[in-house]
């Protein structure tokens, strides 16, 4: 699979697609997300959850992420104003030059490293916190903001908290969707207030309906994403979406 992946990228069977994330009264977009899919030649259409744990297990998420983020940092180009978030493996946390490779990416393309957003999916297993540090801390001096992605769904939430230099958490579908429970609309209140009084913006994931999004901004959220306002749509969409800011959905 690592070869297969490999000869993917060059015959460009990958592409990105963009989930806006918004402003929590939902009149503009702040950011995307970029998401990439494989257009498989016998499998058709893939989706991450199809792909990126063996290419993590193969190695092959290092040249699969070098791509998104140099694609995403393209395509950010014709959107200025807004950031660009892109998801980040821990494995790619694991290299020591790690830092380095994505300044060169970034800087390569011409996009400010004050737009680029990277995401660590809280349940990835950080083994070396020094060597994570140390690339977040060097890319943080760059202007990069750093996200904790899925908070609350993996083991070590509070430790990625108290180790991690970070500038944002995002509460997971799971806790939005149960947002009319009083167990989940406790917990994002508390995720909230914790991710305040540290300093960090939040995200709000999966956001579907206008009582979710009203409940969340009560409840402090700074930007929200979900089918509310946008499915994942293909870079020219989101171009078309920033010219009719108000027609976003």
């Amino acid at each position: 699979m690592h070869q297969q992946i490999i000869n993917g990228i060059e015959a460009g069977e990958f592409h990105l697609v963009y989930q806006p994330q918004m402003f929590a009264d939902g009149s503009r977009m702040a950011a995307v997300e970029a998401l990439v899919r494989w257009n498989h030649p016998t499998r058709g259409p893939l989706g991450p959850a199809d792909f990126t744990d063996v290419a993590e297990r193969s190695g092959a998420i290092v040249e699969l992420g070098a791509f998104v983020l140099k694609q995403a940092c393209l395509d950010a180009l014709n959107w200025p104003g807004i950031g660009v978030a892109v998801n980040i493996s821990a494995i790619q946390l694991h290299d020591p030059h790690f830092a380095e490779v994505v300044e060169a990416t970034i800087r390569d393309t011409g996009l400010p490293f004050n737009r680029i957003e990277l995401e660590i999916v809280e349940s990835a297993l950080i083994e070396n916190f020094n060597v994570a540090i140390a690339s977040i801390d060097h890319l943080r001096a760059l202007g990069v903001k750093i996200a904790l992605d899925d908070f609350g769904t993996g083991f070590s939430s509070l430790t990625y908290l108290r180790k991690l230099p970070l500038d944002k958490l995002k509460i997971d579908k799971s806790f939005v969707d149960g947002a009319g429970m009083i167990q989940s609309a406790a917990i994002i209140q508390a995720v909230v207030a914790l991710a305040r009084a540290l300093g960090m913006k939040v995200t709000a994931e999966g956001v579907e309906t206008e009582e979710q999004q009203r409940f969340l901004r009560a409840c402090g959220c700074h930007y929200l994403q979900g089918y509310l306002f946008s499915k994942p749509v293909c870079a020219r969409a989101i171009t078309e979406k920033l010219s009719t800011p108000r027609r976003v959905a």
